[in-house]
Formats: C-alpha cells, structure tokens, sequence
C-alpha cells in the first residue's frame, strides 16, 4: 500500500475502521477515533457485521446513524477474505454559513434560567434532582427562550420520575467554532433509569447555537460559551 494512501485514508473526513474476524480493531484513521470517544467498537462492529454482505465484496446502504452529535447518512462494509472486514461511515455535512450572534442573544446566568425553569414546570412534582454543577461558569451569552423552552420541555418530560441527575459543566478539551473563532462549550446531561428523549427540531435549525443530543443514557444540550 502507498504512503499517499495510507495517508488519504487517515485524513479522510469519513471515519473507516478495520476489524480481523473477532471483532478486534486492527486498524482505523483519525475520524474513526474520535468516533469512538461516543460509541463502542463492539457496537461498531455488531453494526458493520449487521450489515454485511453474505458473500465476498461490497455492499453500501443508505441508512440515518447518530451517535452523540456526529450524524451518518450512508455506510459501506466489505470484506475479501475471512480474516478482515472493513467499515466506512459516511458523514453528513451541513452548508456552514457564518452565525449572526445579534440582538436575539442576551448576556444570562446559566444556573439562574434552570431555576426559573424548574419553579415553572415542577411545581406539583416529587422529582429528586441530585444537582452536579460547576459553579465557575460566568453569565454568557445564549438565546434565552429557545434555551427556555428546551430546558422547559425536558423537565416536563421527567417530572413524573423519581429522580434524575443534572449536571452542568464545561467539555474539556472541546470546543465549538463559530465564525473562526473558538469557544468553550456547556454542557447540560440530564440522565435517569428511565429513557428521556425530547424533540430535536427544537434547535431550530441551530441559528440559536444550541445542540441537542439524544441517547440510550439520557439527554446532552450543549451550547457556546460566548463570554
């Protein structure tokens, strides 16, 4: 194999990931690893033999993936001898077009506007909320109610649970880039022993900055931190 090749294929912006026949990665490139800081490669490799063809070669298939805020829209698995198999996962990308941050964001405590949304949806719930917060977070900028209305509709959707833990924090070593320039980001994980899952089109087509990531654990809304 050709040093350009081998050196295409780290750098390509679709993650490829090879297994040997028990399911043990033997090779992937640099997409491929940071995919797997949200998914496990036992599931990687439960998805590619799912979709395996049941002869030698080939096979593509349009399917919708999503694992954490990383979205797929086609995979390709193929294999021309019993010892390896090969997965490539093709990404979906967006037209990035630079983000107005105007008027519509307002400087806002964090903590503040999670206060005012618990006192408006939990009035007559018994939730327990084992809070983990990081109280060094200073006001910043968001977009007040559509961050409102998420927080809103998540604490709606677990105040006939028992108990949920919420926990606010910075990513470490993560960062969101807006219009070139870098920002930390904020996270919210809402987890539970019962599934919670909210409407994504409350992102509005994220003009208002905020992600939100459904999974098996329970419910992520991150955001920029625009100081």
């Amino acid at each position: 194999m050709s040093q350009l090749y081998i050196e295409l294929l780290e750098n390509d912006l679709n993650p490829y990931i090879l297994f040997n026949n028990d399911g043990k990665i033997i090779n992937f490139n640099k997409e491929a690893e940071f995919l797997m800081n949200f998914v496990s490669g036992k599931e990687l490799f439960e998805l590619t033999m799912n979709n395996a063809s049941q002869n030698f070669g080939f096979k593509k298939k349009f399917v919708h993936l999503e694992f954490d805020k990383q979205s797929f829209y086609a995979i390709l698995v193929g294999y021309i001898n019993d010892e390896e198999i090969a997965l490539r996962l093709f990404k979906e990308v967006g037209v990035i077009e630079p983000i107005k941050i105007d008027n519509s964001f307002q400087e806002s405590n964090i903590y503040t506007l999670i206060e005012i949304s618990k006192s408006t949806t939990l009035t007559d719930s018994n939730l327990y909320i084992e809070e983990i917060y990081d109280v060094s977070i200073p006001d910043f900028k968001l977009h007040i109610n559509d961050f409102l209305l998420i927080l809103n509709e998540i604490f709606e959707h677990v105040k006939e649970m028992e108990k949920i833990t919420f926990k606010v924090g910075i990513r470490t070593g993560e960062y969101e880039i807006i219009n070139k320039n870098k920002y930390k980001v904020v996270s919210i994980e809402v987890s539970s022993n019962k599934l919670i899952s909210i409407d994504k089109r409350l992102n509005k087509g994220k003009k208002n900055l905020i992600n939100i990531i459904n999974s098996s654990k329970g419910v992520k809304v991150e955001l920029p931190l625009i100081v």
